[in-house]
């Protein structure tokens, strides 16, 4: 077997994988209709207001949306010095701008944009600003000759950057590629709202690998569309296409199951040993236990075994789960001669073919690793869950009503006290009645228990 590419269609979005040779999916995509996942999309955008204190602009990007752009950012738009933001933009400017990040999971925060829009294709990449024409050091004198003369124009308006892979197809198919995204650039008016995105179907062509594997559509109408668009655009893909012969790719393929796995709680390791995974805030924490991998082990052996193991897995979900940022993983101690060298090699070796740029430092006394890798956009498990908040034990709910209660009963009001709590908290409570007959006891009243949502009391 080798490795292959499957897309999968979808209302509003379509999702891509690549298959390794072994048949295991090595990562998965996401291609999101702009209406849900801006992400890359262009706006025509105007000033709505500049907070000085704050030095960031804040923009309307039509229908509802809300962009924020930075000092940093805003300076692309000056060519002399600019020390605040007002030196740069003032209410009620319209400009082109870009979403350069996924939508956060708070609702209501503003999408962070740039004035300076980048269009990445398969052949060139486009970017708003001087007009200038730049090849790959891959491509060569004579590749370079016959595209000029088909750039030079489009080069004029945006910078035009063409890639090593353009070498692959006939110059006027590079050409007809920058027209697209050059035109894309252009997009002018006074009323602000979405100028140019990408369909789902084309995002999952463009994140297509550039190599001669296969690509595996289900559905013929989706592989129809995927081949007229390719020929248009991007014919080294045609040939490539072909139709899934089943009738649920992702899961008869293993990538759902693949994805239900990274979600899981714990991942477990072949030699008994497991991971977590838990994204905070600030940084991504990964826990590596040895749980049952002592068996048939000595100590010192189940420990390399197991961070050997936690270490590929490691380096699997940063890239499958798109886990970007900084990442501290808490490997089991280890006093064994050579045991830190060898993990030290083999974190290295796993971190080779991660097509994102990863760093990651020694093994600190305690056997800490911090690792950051490029952020992307959403990790898998930021776009598929939503983190709870805290869930209160129900003894401790219990206990507070109670004390509630207590304060509440010695008033001088007559009636029936009640006690609020939600029905965790009245299951353990109930489970306890010494604790109801004390304060019968203390405040000499009648007691009643009912659910609420959180732990209350009052006279009824």
């Amino acid at each position: 077997m080798t490795a292959f590419t499957i897309i999968e269609p979808g209302i509003a979005e379509w999702r891509s994988a690549l298959m390794d040779a072994d048949g295991f999916p090595e990562n998965i995509a996401f291609h999101t209709d702009a209406e849900l996942s801006p992400v890359d999309a262009i706006f025509r955008a105007r000033i709505s207001r500049v907070e000085k204190a704050l030095d960031m602009a804040f923009l309307d990007l039509g229908d509802g949306l809300e962009g924020a752009m930075n000092l940093r950012r805003a300076k692309l738009l000056v060519k002399g010095r600019a020390d605040a933001i007002s030196d740069c933009v003032t209410e009620g400017q319209m400009l082109a701008v870009q979403v350069v990040n996924e939508p956060s999971a708070l609702e209501g925060k503003a999408l962070p944009v740039t004035p300076r829009p980048r269009l990445l294709g398969r052949y060139v990449v486009v970017e708003a600003g001087a007009g200038r024409l730049n090849f790959s050091k891959d491509l060569g004198p004579k590749a370079q000759k016959t595209l000029t003369p088909l750039l030079t124009e489009l080069a004029s308006k945006a910078a035009v950057i063409v890639r090593s892979h353009a070498g692959d197809v006939a110059p006027e198919v590079v050409a007809l590629e920058a027209d697209m995204l050059v035109q894309a650039m252009e997009a002018t008016g006074d009323k602000a709202g979405l100028s140019f995105a990408h369909s789902p179907l084309a995002q999952a062509l463009l994140a297509c690998p550039h190599d001669d594997s296969d690509i595996l559509l289900e559905g013929g109408s989706a592989l129809a569309d995927a081949k007229a668009l390719a020929s248009k655009y991007w014919p080294d893909l045609t040939d490539r296409l072909s139709p899934f012969k089943g009738k649920n790719a992702f899961e008869e393929l293993g990538v759902n199951e693949a994805i239900e796995e990274a979600l899981a709680p714990r991942i477990d390791l072949p030699s008994g040993g497991w991971i977590s995974i838990t994204p905070t805030p600030a940084l991504t924490a990964i826990d590596v236990n040895m749980g049952g991998a002592l068996k048939g082990r000595s100590a010192n052996e189940a420990k390399l075994v197991t961070n050997l193991e936690a270490a590929m897995a490691v380096a699997y979900h940063l890239k499958f789960q798109d886990i970007g940022g900084l990442v501290v993983v808490d490997f089991i101690d280890m006093s064994a001669k050579g045991s830190a060298k060898e993990l030290m090699d083999t974190i290295s070796k796993a971190f080779r073919d991660d097509p994102v740029p990863v760093q990651h430092s020694g093994l600190s006394q305690f056997g800490l690793m911090e690792i950051n890798r490029k952020r992307k956009g959403l990790s898998l498990r930021d776009r598929m869950t939503v983190a709870r908040a805290p869930i209160g034990r129900p003894s401790a709910q219990a206990l507070e009503a109670l004390r509630l209660a207590n304060r509440v009963g010695v008033e001088a009001t007559p009636g029936t006290l009640v006690l609020g709590m939600p029905e965790r908290a009245l299951e353990w409570l109930r489970a306890q009645p010494e604790l109801v007959e004390s304060l019968t006891d203390t405040t000499g009243r009648t007691v009643e228990l009912e659910a609420a949502d959180r732990p209350s009391a009052w006279i009824r």
